[in-house]
């Protein structure tokens, strides 16, 4: 193909990410990326630097992945590149493969894989397990160790929802991964709700759609990637997804479903069809806690794709972990984003780095710290106890026991405070007392959903 052809696909691909992505996010990683030309069924892209390349791989994997379905060339895979390359004239297209992300270096071929490329992380070894995904990553290790055996027919379909960016995908890859490794015979299809949306469309155009159903029908586990783009309206395409997860579960074979929100609330979803995604276990994942965040912040920092990036100090850690509580993607990316500003910028990292980090990311002035008072006066107005008792009285009746711990929990969620910074707010308490609150908290967070809900409130309207 031409280097025109090339040009004119990467032009349809910007279009669809301009609408998907934020204005400055796009002009930051997107805009500077030019096509090179083609190389058999392969598109090259070419990056200004090695900073937008690793951002590119490891954050835009899915948005690539539903461009490449969206303008109808699901076959073509991209290649991204750093500095200049000539382009190779006059290449002939191969024979489509499916569509990967890679860094051009030892890419399998199609067949030998098929989970998306861009996902290369994505594994359960380097999940990072916390209080909010602990049920669902059990629920995903026990279908790898347990694969095969009459135990697993309670759980499937495997139903995991969750907000955006919160490791639905991680864990479902992750599984995967996993069956494969333990059963290299098994036949295991990828699938994301658009993919399918399209690939009917084009079987119907052809008056044959038996095979696209038996496709799927033949494999042994299906991952079923976003169901929440069903819409009510594609009757023709919920009544084969129906087909199909009917006939797998009848014949013993395993399903994994993600949605961005529980079954109940699919209301898009056909009853027969959203019978079926209710029938086994499901799962939910929700953002990490303080904990967490650090922990996640400081796997990601093992990844080989950091080496010769400046080390983090824990204050910028912190930091970070405090200011991106949303999602673990939000996480990851400013984690991103102070990296690379230090590395650009040749200094070391630090607390002023990551602030101006922040501040490019949201708009917002990272300075404006939460106060430890502020926190723990909205409890104190929450359960209707005077601010003066919620942090003087030791006493250890529920009324005033509950919401100390729970404005420790807050504390050490919404501020950069040690423990024994939060033991001195609590008239002197021991840093192990306030270990023990938070961790009680976390507890009752997971085993009463009202009190999860309230905590999710309160960490929204005060942070």
């Amino acid at each position: 193909m031409s280097l025109q052809e090339a040009q004119n696909t990467w032009n349809l691909l910007c279009q669809y990410l301009a609408h998907k992505m934020q204005e400055r996010v796009f002009r930051d990683w997107i805009s500077p990326c030019v096509p090179i030309g083609f190389t058999g069924d392969t598109l090259k892209i070419q990056t200004p630097d090695r900073s937008t390349k690793l951002w590119i791989e490891q954050q835009m994997a899915d948005e690539l992945y539903d461009a490449l379905v969206h303008v109808d060339l699901p076959d073509i895979k991209l290649v991204f590149t750093i500095g200049e390359e000539k382009q190779k004239k006059n290449e002939i297209p191969a024979k489509p493969a499916k569509a990967t992300i890679s860094d051009g270096t030892n890419s399998l071929p199609s067949e030998a894989s098929v989970l998306p490329q861009g996902f290369e992380s994505y594994t359960l070894d380097n999940f990072v397990v916390g209080p909010s995904c602990n049920m669902a990553f059990n629920a995903a290790q026990g279908i790898v160790e347990n694969y095969g055996r009459s135990n697993l027919s309670n759980m499937n379909p495997l139903f995991i929802y969750g907000g955006s960016g919160l490791g639905k995908t991680h864990l479902m890859i992750g599984i995967g991964k996993g069956l494969i490794a333990r059963h290299p015979k098994l036949q295991l299809a990828y699938l994301k709700a658009e993919t399918f949306v399209h690939e009917l469309t084009g079987a119907i155009r052809a008056n044959n759609t038996e095979p696209l159903r038996q496709k799927y029908q033949s494999k042994n586990v299906l991952l079923f990637d976003d169901i929440q783009t069903l819409h009510q309206n594609m009757v023709r395409t919920q009544e084969e997804i129906f087909y199909i997860l009917e006939y797998m579960i009848n014949h013993g074979k395993h399903i994994v479903i993600t949605c961005d929100r529980p079954p109940d609330r699919l209301e898009g979803l056909h009853d027969r069809l959203l019978t079926r995604c209710k029938a086994g276990l499901t799962v939910d994942v929700y953002a990490p806690d303080f904990e967490t965040r650090v922990a996640i912040l400081k796997k990601k920092l093992e990844d080989p794709a950091f080496e010769g990036y400046p080390s983090v100090p824990d204050d910028v850690l912190y930091f970070i972990a405090n200011k991106a509580k949303a999602s673990v993607r939000d996480l990851q990316g400013l984690l991103k984003r102070t990296l690379f500003q230090a590395s650009f910028a040749g200094v070391e990292v630090s607390l002023d780095v990551a602030q101006e980090a922040y501040r490019g990311t949201t708009g917002n002035e990272p300075l404006a710290a939460i106060s430890m008072e502020k926190i723990c006066r909205t409890v104190a107005e929450q359960y209707k106890i005077s601010f003066s008792d919620l942090t003087k009285k030791k006493s250890r009746l529920k009324e005033y026991l509950i919401p100390r711990q729970l404005s420790m929990y807050l504390c050490r969620e919404l501020t950069t405070a040690s423990y024994e910074e939060i033991g001195r707010v609590f008239n002197n308490m021991h840093h192990s007392t306030v270990m023990n609150a938070i961790e009680s908290t976390t507890t009752r967070m997971q085993k009463d959903s009202h009190f999860h809900k309230l905590v999710r409130s309160l960490l929204n309207s005060i942070g």
